[in-house]
């Protein structure tokens, strides 16, 4: 503890001496709300010691770089950290992990350190904070003061609300402290959005993850084509057996009549056509498709494939694919299109197999029946 506070006073009389005042919302406070919520991830995801004190310094150090600026604050605020932690003892390993954590806050870091990702929901805690429009509108004030564009209140609301929609914390622990709150800001900004009357409201779509009733429906629907999936291969395998027994059993008889009366060979050829066709159409529903096995970076990136599918990745290295399936992950768009792939394509798939399985039946009830038929001729004529 009496290191932390010995920075929390270090940072308090950097900021306050050496921070420009337009800064209203990159500054002490916000360094308190982000170590406050840090605190709070790290006890609930139960991590201690120096692992907690490595957070705890991240949160107070992460924005310092803005005592010159915000271009590259995040470098200047791990040379500031780095300094101050060299000059107080700290050791090299424990530095890199701070230095780790606050090059991830970022905009746009995609990071799979597990504290690099705490202190990143950290950051982002203020949406949902039951305080958020005070703190975000102090973040509004800050870049009209600090950039050349002026960001009006129906710009300013239009672009929060698209943040919040699209934001996913890393953790579980951050969804379940902040979730609830950001889901209610998020709804308190579309009824301040009809009320100003300066933007036509749109209404924004729930994601698959945020809308119960689509999970359920596409729970539903893959689990009712994987059950299509399995009568349809037990179909085409019962095709096979009933096939391959009539050419062990009835073949060799029919061939044997076949060599005291040639007229036996009509049905002979009828019968062995439509046993071979059968069997070739229950084999193609069957037959597994092909797969490529690897996803590129541009279509991870363009949301051109499903990372959750073995077929797309079991040829990818490990880290490849990591970093793919964090994109998703941190993308509703891209996560939304990759459950709607896999149910499109399985659904394809189905179709296929389907349609393979009606020409193998059609095939072999109007096959058999006229081999009967000619059977009966070759018999009674």
């Amino acid at each position: 503890m009496a290191k932390l506070e010995k920075a929390k006073h270090y940072i308090s009389k950097l900021f306050n001496k050496q921070l420009d005042p337009v800064y209203t919302y990159h500054n002490y406070d916000h360094a308190l709300m982000v170590l406050e919520s840090v605190n709070r991830l790290a006890d609930f995801s139960k991590i201690t010691g120096d692992d907690l004190l490595v957070l705890q310094l991240a949160a107070l150090f992460h924005d310092s770089g803005f005592i010159s600026g915000a271009k590259d604050h995040e470098k200047r605020g791990q040379e500031i950290a780095n300094e101050y932690l060299t000059k107080n003892g700290f050791g090299d390993e424990f530095i890199s992990k701070v230095m780790v954590c606050i090059g991830a806050t970022k905009m746009g870091t995609i990071t799979e350190e597990p504290l690099s990702m705490i202190l990143q929901d950290a950051d982002m805690s203020g949406l949902g904070n039951i305080n958020y429009s005070e703190i975000t509108e102090k973040l509004r004030k800050e870049l009209n003061n600090t950039t050349d564009i002026k960001v009006g209140k129906k710009e300013w609301l239009s672009g929060n609300l698209k943040f919040l929609k699209n934001c996913i914390y890393n953790t579980q622990a951050a969804r379940e402290l902040y979730d609830v709150q950001k889901a209610k800001n998020h709804k308190k900004l579309l009824k301040k959005q009809s009320k100003v009357k300066k933007v036509k409201e749109v209404a924004i779509p729930l994601s698959i993850a945020q809308n119960k009733s689509a999970q359920t429906q596409f729970k539903t629907a893959l689990r009712n084509h994987i059950d299509l999936s399995n009568i349809a291969d037990n179909k085409a395998n019962i095709m096979i057996s009933v096939n391959a027994l009539i050419l062990t059993l009835a073949l060799p008889f029919l061939i044997d009549k076949a060599m005291d009366n040639h007229y036996f060979w009509v049905p002979v050829a009828l019968l062995a056509s439509v046993c071979l066709t059968s069997m070739i159409f229950a084999t193609l529903a069957t037959r597994p498709i092909k797969l490529k096995g690897i996803t590129t970076q541009n279509e991870i990136e363009n949301n051109a494939s499903n990372l959750f599918f073995f077929g797309n990745y079991y040829k990818m290295k490990f880290e490849d694919y990591k970093i793919g399936v964090t994109h998703v992950l941190n993308n509703t768009k891209a996560l939304d299109d990759s459950i709607m792939r896999d149910l499109f394509f399985l659904g394809k798939s189905l179709g296929g197999k389907f349609n393979y399985l009606r020409l193998c039946y059609n095939i072999f009830m109007y096959g058999i029946s006229l081999t009967v038929f000619a059977l009966m001729i070759v018999y009674f004529c």
